[in-house]
């Protein structure tokens, strides 16, 4: 059983380079005037959009989305379209793909099953939330890409969990953020000893930890300032925002961003924050007839 957590090369482009950087901003900030739209390079998919932003000394790209969830719009999720869409772009130049999740460790007993249901539900995880973990996981692996996810131990379960007490989301993004970076890191140090690897290792879960410019009270709980180090400045954040699931969400309405999201059609909308970190606003998904 695995769970995804939270905290929080194709066709032409119709604009080739993304626009010039504003300020940084995130879920702290004010935001834009709610009707100023903001400058935004469009494209016609996910794999054109990635050819553009993604520099060719890219050496980690972290991957973050607003996580489906059972009390938001039941849309396809921004999980199976990074499979569909963005991984067969990107399957050729990766060795790693690193997933915010985990196996259960039945060594834990029944304390590592309990821990996972009730995180599960706390965060509101849709059922489908499995099957899309384990397509991109398949993916990988006939891609020939090496596949982690996170290592949870007894103690960790304890934490996040404690019996009788309702899931400490601190220790969860505490333990997220550790093993996203530890992986990362581990991946890019193994490789870089390894001649003739393929150039690109990504990671994908929350839109949180792979922030290069966080709040100074979240930045602690990102992981982009270490994977960054370590790739010697060579870390790419890309954020995937469905615009069905950011617009109930208050904190996504204050970003300089997110008039994009009320303009969303059936293109894929960048937003450059600044060097190496980009929004992906995707499609409108179409109504069902």
């Amino acid at each position: 059983m695995v769970v995804l957590l939270t905290a929080a090369c194709g066709s032409k482009a119709e604009t080739h380079e993304p626009p010039p950087a504003p300020p940084p901003a995130r879920v702290a900030d004010a935001g834009a005037p709610a009707l100023v739209m903001p400058k935004v390079a469009t494209y016609d998919d996910l794999a054109a959009a990635l050819a553009a932003v993604i520099p060719a000394d890219a050496r980690v790209v972290g991957f973050g989305e607003l996580h489906s969830r059972t009390d938001r719009p039941q849309i396809q999720s921004t999980l199976s379209h990074f499979t569909a869409e963005a991984f067969p772009a990107l399957a050729n130049t990766l060795s790693d793909l690193i997933l915010e999740t985990w196996l259960i460790d039945k060594g834990c007993g029944s304390a590592a099953t309990e821990a996972t249901t009730k995180l599960e539900i706390t965060m509101r995880r849709p059922m489908e939330t499995h099957n899309d973990i384990g397509d991109l996981a398949d993916a990988a692996r006939k891609a020939k890409v090496q596949p982690h996810a996170m290592r949870v131990t007894c103690a960790d379960y304890a934490r996040i969990s404690p019996p009788g007490k309702p899931v400490d989301t601190e220790a969860m993004l505490d333990l997220t953020t550790r093993e996203l970076g530890r992986i990362a890191t581990e991946a890019v140090v193994h490789r870089d000893r390894e001649p003739g690897h393929r150039p690109l290792i990504a990671l994908y879960g929350g839109a949180l930890h792979n922030d290069r410019f966080p709040d100074p009270a979240l930045a602690s709980w990102s992981y982009a300032k270490q994977v960054d180090e370590v790739s010697h400045g060579h870390f790419v954040e890309i954020d995937l925002i469905a615009p069905e699931l950011a617009e109930p969400d208050a904190l996504m309405q204050k970003q300089p961003w997110y008039p994009a999201v009320k303009q969303a059609t059936t293109k894929v909308q960048v937003w450059k924050r600044d060097e190496r970190s980009f929004v992906f606003v995707l499609p409108r998904e179409k109504p069902t007839p």
